[in-house]
């Protein structure tokens, strides 16, 4: 009889996660110095820049530079995904250290050749225009262009973000 009872238990367990995994599905704090990004295999070592993908299956993966996470989504390399939410790190509220993370759509995005960025993309998202516009005030060298989620897409459709790498 406890035979049964566990082996019933046993069945019932992945129904149980899969209820569980919308709770589960959030950004994580970034392992900064430890989580190495999938697509260039580099380790992240300043928050400011990252990005996180979670796949429906609830495995989250961390990415040194926005740039690597369009790349990635876009087929250039790294493991096969199916993205189920997908964020970037507000670089004015962020730190070294620590990310504070918003999703992609919501994000502000510029783009300037001047930016050093960990895979050299020059690419930095901000949670909203206020921040990146002051930003710009605080550093009027790095003017580029203003961009959002599916501007970024529709250019890196037809270039790699992360020079050197992609098709």
């Amino acid at each position: 009889m406890k035979r049964r009872t566990l082996i019933k238990s046993l069945l019932a367990l992945p129904l149980g996660f899969g209820v569980l995994q919308p709770a589960l599905a959030a950004p994580r704090p970034l392992r900064v110095g430890v989580d190495a990004c999938p697509y260039c295999n580099m380790t992240i070592l300043d928050a400011r820049y990252a990005a996180q993908m979670i796949t429906s299956t609830g495995k989250v993966y961390a990415y040194d530079d926005v740039g690597c996470l369009l790349d990635h989504l876009l087929g250039y390399g790294g493991p096969k995904v199916s993205p189920k939410e997908l964020y970037v790190a507000d670089f004015a509220a962020s730190e070294r250290k620590e990310a504070r993370f918003v999703p992609v759509n919501q994000a502000h995005f510029l783009y300037s050749e001047r930016i050093r960025t960990p895979m050299g993309t020059g690419l930095l998202a901000f949670g909203t225009a206020a921040g990146l516009e002051a930003y710009l005030r605080e550093r009027p060298q790095h003017q580029g262009e203003k961009l959002r989620w599916n501007e970024l897409l529709a250019r890196g459709r037809k270039q790699a973000w992360v020079p050197g790498y992609g098709r």
